[in-house]
């Protein structure tokens, strides 16, 4: 299926979406089994505004109106308690998780916290610990990123790239995000950074997939691409997504040759691919949506929670 002639989505819809290379398209896409979350489990969390999963344990970090909140590795044997991550309650807007496990964050101050700045924006902060302290990096009073990415980007430097919520314009660090330069303006919801070519960037709008091979400096689009709303890296240089449906694919940059799979609960916030290759273990999508976190790794056929009680 040539996703060119699909329809563009006219918004973004309230689903879930997480893309994965696959060398051809399935002739029907299973059906996928959803277990719901008991909602009032999910009370302390509010709005999730991204997910992610540190590389040397599995633990689920949720970026939240409330803090970071944590949780153990869901097919570990811990039970899966919600824990704060450490004290902070800042609102969490943007999230992303280096290699070595490095956390760089977003957002607001918490109520009452640090009145004294210009605009109430934390710029760039970073945590070495798993989220339980922060230190401001740059932009302090400056910049709120609702998006973040991070890759090496050689010789030791790290590159991160965020989305200015104030103005939709991309910023480019080369050097962990001490020092920044412009990019472009792109009406972004997810931008992320292909590790394998760190000057590679793919944006994910309302009219379809973005792409830039200058570090983010211009965009283009991706016309063989469906329309994404959460986007993510999968294994080999390949994407995995979500559309505004719900529907789950799997594809490469600047091919026709993308894979529609399973279906993801509705009310998609926020996901992340986790290509875990430890013995016995399978890749694996965690997922947001409005009633709770789930997890597949059947690319979207079914679905488990990870948090609360089955409601059926």
């Amino acid at each position: 299926m040539n996703p060119a002639s699909m329809r563009r989505a006219s918004g973004w819809a309230a689903a879930a979406t997480v893309l994965l290379l696959a060398a051809c398209t399935p002739s029907s896409p299973p059906t996928p089994t959803v277990t719901r979350v008991a909602s009032q489990d999910l009370t302390d969390l509010g709005h999730v505004h991204d997910v992610q999963v540190a590389p040397l344990d599995h633990t689920i970090l949720v970026a939240t109106h409330t803090g970071v909140w944590t949780i153990p590795d869901p097919f570990g044997d811990e039970p899966r308690q919600l824990q704060r991550a450490g004290e902070g309650r800042q609102d969490t807007m943007g999230m992303t998780i280096a290699a070595d496990g490095t956390l760089y964050a977003s957002g607001h101050p918490a109520p009452g916290e640090q009145t004294d700045l210009e605009a109430p924006n934390l710029g760039l902060l970073r945590s070495a610990d798993g989220a339980a302290t922060w230190e401001s990096v740059s932009l302090t009073g400056e910049v709120d990123f609702h998006a973040l990415s991070t890759a090496p980007a050689g010789a030791g430097a790290l590159r991160v790239v965020g989305l200015d919520s104030a103005t939709s314009r991309l910023l480019i660090s080369d050097d962990a995000g001490q020092t920044w330069t412009p990019g472009a303006t792109v009406q972004a919801r997810d931008v992320h950074i292909m590790d394998a070519d760190p000057d590679t960037i793919v944006a994910t709008t309302p009219t379809g997939l973005q792409l830039s091979r200058d570090a983010g400096l211009t965009f283009t689009p991706d016309r063989d691409a469906p329309t994404l709303m959460l986007v993510d890296a999968g294994l080999g240089g390949t994407l995995i997504g979500i559309d505004p449906q719900g529907r789950v694919w799997t594809g490469s940059l600047g091919s026709p040759d993308w894979a529609e799979h399973g279906t993801a609960p509705s009310g998609a916030q926020a996901m992340t691919y986790v290509p875990d290759d430890s013995p016995g273990n399978q890749p694996w999508i965690l997922l947001s949506t409005d009633t709770g976190l789930f997890t597949s790794r059947d690319l979207g056929a079914s679905w488990d929670p990870v948090l609360g009680q089955e409601t059926g």
